[in-house]
Parts: C-alpha cells; sequence; structure tokens
C-alpha cells in the first residue's frame, strides 16, 4: 500500500511531464517508450478540407444502344382473297320493240349499185352486199350476241335517186318488221327518208347524213360514222392554213343542189381562216341530169374566169364541178369539202385525168385500211372466213369493172361496229334511252377506217381522223387518194 510520500511524489512527476510538454511542442525526440499523455481538455485538430475536384473536360456522349431488333413476323398464314358475290344477271326480256329476251331486230339498208352502174354513176358494183351484211351479223351471234342476244337482219335496198324507193324501203324496214335500228339509212337524193326512220317511224339510226334541221325532227336516237359537212371543211382549211396552203388565193367557192343549205356555212369558216371568197355560188341542176348540168357550168364557168378565180372549191357532190372544168378549160386548183366523190367512188362520166391533184381532206384513205386498219381486218376475217369462195382485193389492185367488195365491206363494217358498241354500253335492259345513254357516256374509240372516233350527247358524228388527201389517177381502176399530210385527232 502506497505511503502519503509516495501518492505525493508520483503527482509532482506528473505535473512536471505536463509543463515540459507544454514547452517543448511536439518533439519526436521523446523517448518511445514513455509517450507523452495529451491533454485532456484539448480540443480535436479541425479537418483540413478536401481539395475541389479539377473541372473535367466534357466527356464524349457515349453512343446510345441499338435498339433491340424487331422479333420477326411471322408471315400469316396463305388466305386466299375473298370472292366477291357476282352481280345477279338480269333476266333478258322484251325491252323494247325490235326486242325481245333472246334478240335483237335490225334492218339494214343498202344502195342498189347494180342500178347505178346501169345508169352510169358507178364504175363497177359491190359484190353481194346482202352476203357481207348477213357474214357480219353472224359474226356478231358466234361471239356471244350483244349482252346475250341474238342479232336478226332484215335487209333491203333502195336506188338513192330520189325519195320514193328510199321511203317505201323505210316502211318495209320499220313498219312490217318492227326493228330496233336501222343501219346504214340513205344517201344522196334519198338521204331526206332517214326522217321517215328517225321521225315518223321512231326508229333508232345508226347512219344517213345528219343535218340540224333534220334532227330536229328526229324522235329516236340517232349517229353516224360519217362528220358533218361543216366539220371536215374547217378541218380541211384547218390543215391547208396548216401547211401554208390558204395564204393569197383567190377562191370560188360552188355548191351543188344537194349542198345549197351549207354554201354560207362554207364561206364564213373560209373568212374565219383569213380568205374572202371572191365568188359564192349554189347550182340549182340535179346529179342525175348531166345536159342541164352541163348547160348552167357553162355560163359559170364564165363567171369563175372573170373573178380571176385560182382556186374552186367544191361543195358537195364533185362530178359536175370536175367534168366541167375541164370540158371550159377552167385553169384552176379544185379543192372538195366531201371526198365521198372521189378516190374509187368518183363518178363514171368523170375522166380520170380530170380528177388529177383534186385536194380533199378525209380519215384513212382505202389502201391504208386495207393494209394497215385492225379493226377492219376484223370485218375481213368474219367475211371471208365464212365465205371462203369470195375474193376481196386490195382497192388499189383492182381492174377496171371488178366488183368493189372492199367498198361494201368498209362501209358496212363502220356501222355494225358502231352500233355493236353502242347497244353493248346501254346494257341488257335495251331501249331509246339506254341507247340515248350509252350515245352520251361512250366518249373515245375506234371503229373501221376511223382510229380517231368518238361520241357524246351534242357530238353525234364518230369521225375525228383527219388528212390531206390527193386524187392520184395512176393508182387504182379510176384513181385514188393519196394522203399528202400526217393523220390528226379532232377529238374535241
Amino acid at each position: 500500500m502506497l505511503t502519503k510520500k509516495m501518492r505525493w511524489l508520483i503527482a509532482m512527476l506528473v505535473t512536471l511531464a505536463m509543463i515540459t510538454a507544454a514547452c517543448g511542442g511536439n518533439d519526436d525526440g521523446g523517448d518511445a517508450d514513455t509517450p507523452a499523455p495529451a491533454p485532456a481538455t484539448e480540443a480535436p485538430a479541425a479537418a483540413e478540407p478536401e481539395p475541389e475536384p479539377e473541372e473535367a473536360a466534357p466527356a464524349e456522349p457515349e453512343p446510345e444502344p441499338e435498339a433491340p431488333a424487331a422479333p420477326e413476323e411471322e408471315e400469316p398464314e396463305f388466305q386466299p382473297a375473298p370472292t366477291e358475290e357476282p352481280e345477279p344477271e338480269i333476266e333478258l326480256t322484251a325491252t323494247w320493240r325490235g326486242v325481245t329476251a333472246d334478240t335483237i331486230t335490225i334492218g339494214v339498208t343498202h344502195l342498189d349499185i347494180e342500178q347505178l352502174v346501169e345508169l352510169g354513176f358507178s364504175p363497177a358494183t359491190w359484190g353481194d352486199q346482202a352476203l357481207v351484211i348477213r357474214a357480219l351479223a353472224d359474226d356478231i351471234n358466234e361471239r356471244g350476241g350483244i349482252n346475250g342476244r341474238q342479232v336478226e337482219v332484215i335487209v333491203d335496198k333502195y336506188n338513192p335517186i330520189g325519195t320514193t324507193e328510199a321511203e317505201a324501203a323505210c316502211l318495209r324496214v320499220t313498219e312490217d318488221n318492227e326493228v330496233f335500228a336501222v343501219l346504214f339509212g340513205f344517201l344522196g337524193p334519198a338521204e331526206v327518208a332517214n326522217t321517215c326512220i328517225v321521225g315518223t317511224q321512231e326508229t333508232v339510226l345508226v347512219g344517213g347524213t345528219i343535218t340540224a334541221e333534220r334532227l330536229a325532227d328526229a324522235r329516236a336516237p340517232w349517229v353516224n360514222e360519217r362528220v358533218t359537212r361543216e366539220v371536215s371543211t374547217g378541218a380541211l382549211f384547218t390543215l391547208l392554213e396548216a401547211e401554208g396552203m390558204l395564204e393569197g388565193r383567190s377562191i370560188a367557192v360552188v355548191a351543188d343542189l344537194s349542198a345549197a343549205p351549207q354554201l354560207e356555212e362554207v364561206g364564213r369558216l373560209l373568212r374565219e381562216h383569213g380568205v374572202e371568197p371572191v365568188l359564192e355560188i349554189a347550182t340549182s341542176s340535179q346529179v342525175a341530169d348531166l345536159i342541164a348540168q352541163n348547160q348552167e357550168w357553162s355560163a359559170l364557168s364564165e363567171r369563175i374566169r372573170a373573178a380571176g378565180t385560182d382556186t374552186l372549191l367544191l361543195v358537195g357532190n364533185v362530178s359536175a364541178g370536175i367534168s366541167n372544168a375541164a370540158l371550159n378549160g377552167l385553169e384552176v386548183d379544185i379543192w372538195a369539202t366531201d371526198a365521198s366523190g372521189l378516190g374509187s367512188n368518183i363518178g363514171a362520166n368523170v375522166e380520170p385525168e380530170d380528177a388529177r391533184g383534186v385536194i380533199t381532206v378525209g380519215a384513212m384513205t382505202n389502201s391504208q385500211i386495207y393494209e394497215t386498219d385492225p379493226r377492219f381486218q376484223e370485218c375481213l376475217d368474219a367475211v371471208t372466213s365464212r365465205h371462203p369462195e369470195v375474193e376481196i382485193k386490195h382497192p388499189a389492185t383492182l381492174e377496171e369493172g371488178e366488183p368493189l367488195w372492199f367498198t361494201s365491206l368498209a362501209g358496212h363494217c363502220r356501222f355494225f361496229q358502231l352500233f355493236e358498241l353502242l347497244a353493248t354500253a346501254a346494257g341488257p335492259i335495251l331501249t331509246h334511252e339506254t341507247f340515248a345513254e350509252a350515245i352520251a357516256n361512250i366518249g373515245e374509240f375506234s371503229i373501221a377506217g376511223q382510229p380517231y372516233a368518238s361520241l357524246g350527247a351534242d357530238k353525234l358524228s364518230s369521225n375525228d381522223s383527219f388528212q390531206l388527201l390527193e386524187q392520184d389517177p395512176d393508182r387504182g381502176a379510176r384513181g385514188q387518194l393519196v394522203p399528202i399530210g400526217p393523220m390528226r385527232d379532232a377529238t374535241p
């Protein structure tokens, strides 16, 4: 046990050590075995502040991780397209006069060419026109008919000189046989009998020549495959102007009796193209009266010569104008608004050489149609496949007097194709109303001889194909029209 003296000694040593530590600071030289204890009352030293981190350069953005690829879709199993329910077929019934559940009865008229040959108005016959007509109808029927109905034809011929035979033919076809439509109609002086078909008899007509006056009397749809004289004349002047042939011309305009109503309109169209006619005359003699024609033209030729005419523009039938220009020594160029009396159809009273160089406007030439027209080829095949004994020659290879089968076929082909097109578009309920709707809505198409064609509510003549043509007497038996300019589409 410690004595009081020893406890006093220890306390003194502790006090001395504390004083020594306070004076000597923090010296490392002390005895390691005896470390100096820290004062019991000293506050803990303050912590040194942590150095601020250096500003680091902006790190480049890490590339975005690629989106995981979409899992491949499994191809669905093949599902056949749903089949549409076919529209129910309309049961065919009788819908109009001449239209039964099974048939469409049509009348087809044609010229009595044999009589025209005898009278000297045609150089040759047109072959067996009834055979051609029936072959074209058979072709339609063997292709299924028109909307399921077979076509039945009533064939009738007429003499175009005067109206008596044409009017009788109209009544035989429309009244006695009650046809739905008539194809071809009446041409030449017999044209006025077309109003018997579309007017009195209220029957559809595909053919004939449409005029505003006759159309006003129509009580049934009426279209044809040709153009009005106004349209063809306008096309003639447009193409002549494009070729630089109108400028500086002194033109005498002469219309035959049938074209007299169009004389004023032709003069107006000529003025629209910058030419003032030096004469505008209509003749008064009938086409069939050659003596009267020659007498009238003798006096007329002097007026044409006195007017300083260099160009004779013939409106309507060209035969009298061409032959009398030569007969009376008129040194003029001849233009014609109508191509129908030129080419191989030149009148028998016209010397082919007198028609050399006559310029007109028209659609495809006969040679072009025969050689290149696929729509005509359809009709050619329809006839020759059924009648291999019939040889329908190229129109430019015919000898004088050989039958003009081509003329008959090309004309009737257009009528049949136009009627089939419209009756098909009219649908199974065939009436005047649906036929008229087809005319209004059919738009553009092509038929034999007309690569460009169209119809509409206010356009009742199909042809839109025009080119300048010139008569060449060295081709064919009596001459052919040859193109002297490009074919143009005149579709409005």
